[in-house]
């Protein structure tokens, strides 16, 4: 009759460990299950497109296909003398934000400060609208929109001639 009693504590005991090495397993599980979609959606999707321009469109979904980072294009830019008389200049400026968009958006508008322009040698303010969609297929096509101001000093010293830009342009890309 000796032998049950120690028949029952090791019974006892390896139950205990069953339970340990279960909850052991259930935290290695949660703990697999939720750093798998931490790493996709930390994985950029690389889009590729034409604007209406002509020129090529790259950027990347990031976040689960929520936010595009990283967009560079060229927008077809106009700019005219608005006061001082000179002439019309026109051609292709960068269009390169250090932002991010949502996806889906219409109408994103915003200021970037101290911006750079092929037009314009110093740093100036650009005004930015953006607006996008996301088709099934999971195409994106969107609109882009710049406008800055600069002025250009000219001789007699005091004279100057004050320029207003704006470039628009539509885009589609697809994944790379």
């Amino acid at each position: 009759m000796g032998d049950v009693p120690d028949v029952i504590a090791l019974a006892t005991m390896d139950a205990r460990s069953m339970n340990k090495l279960t909850a052991t397993f259930l935290a290695v599980a949660v703990l697999c299950a939720a750093a798998l979609p931490a790493s996709a959606a930390a994985a950029p999707v690389k889009y590729v497109g034409k604007t209406t321009g002509g020129h090529k469109i790259t950027f990347n979904l990031v976040k689960g296909g929520k936010r595009i980072r990283d967009l560079v294009t060229a927008t077809p830019t106009q700019c005219l003398p608005i006061q001082g008389g000179g002439s019309p200049m026109s051609g292709m400026d960068l269009w390169n934000p250090a932002i991010e968009f949502p996806v889906n958006q219409a109408d994103l508008e915003w200021k970037e400060e101290k911006a750079t322009s092929g037009f314009y040698y110093n740093p100036l303010t650009k005004n930015y609208k953006f607006s996008t969609k996301k088709l099934r297929n999971g195409t994106i096509r969107g609109q882009l929109r710049q406008q800055f101001e600069f002025l250009i000093p000219k001789y007699p010293i005091g004279t100057f001639i004050i320029y207003s830009c704006l470039g628009t342009t539509k885009f589609t890309a697809r994944p790379a």
